[in-house]
């Protein structure tokens, strides 16, 4: 039997292998974080197979969801996501949940809320939000979007 195991890297030197995948994106993030560099975890998934997610120093990611399908997660009211792409968004509302939707790992979702784009201001309903074990968010499309003045 196989056990899956994680290597933190970093400038291409290999500092830590840890075999619980949420410690290892946990420590990835704060490297990224505390360092101002990017960080890779090269997950090794069988004994052929290695994927590597990379963490960038402002909370963002590249291909988490080869690692992790993400699960549904109901946004809060007044709380801050970090989208798994960039840009942080506030939950300004809540929406009806609706139809389910897939993302490309297998994640699902039917969860749905009103968001606004802390910098811009660009509001609108996401639909099929899912959150990451890093804690970043992505949906799988939204609707109504429109500029409104920054709520705080």
């Amino acid at each position: 039997m196989f056990t899956p195991s994680f290597t933190i890297a970093q400038d291409g030197q290999a500092l830590k292998t840890i075999t619980d995948k949420e410690r290892a994106v946990s420590v990835a993030k704060a490297l990224a974080a505390t360092t101002d560099k990017d960080v890779t975890v090269t997950a090794h998934l069988d004994a052929v197979t290695d994927r590597d997610v990379v963490f960038h120093p402002d909370g963002t990611n590249e291909k988490i969801w080869i690692i992790d399908m993400g699960r549904r997660m109901e946004p809060v009211v007044g709380q801050v996501y970090t989208n798994r792409g960039g840009g942080h968004f506030r939950c300004i509302a809540p929406a009806d949940a609706g139809s389910t939707f897939y993302n490309a790992a297998g994640g699902s979702s039917n969860a749905s809320g009103v968001f606004q784009n802390t910098e811009s201001g660009w509001t609108f309903t996401a639909k099929g939000i899912i959150q990451y074990i890093d804690g970043t968010i992505e949906w799988d499309h939204s609707i109504d979007g429109r500029f409104e003045e920054v709520t705080a």
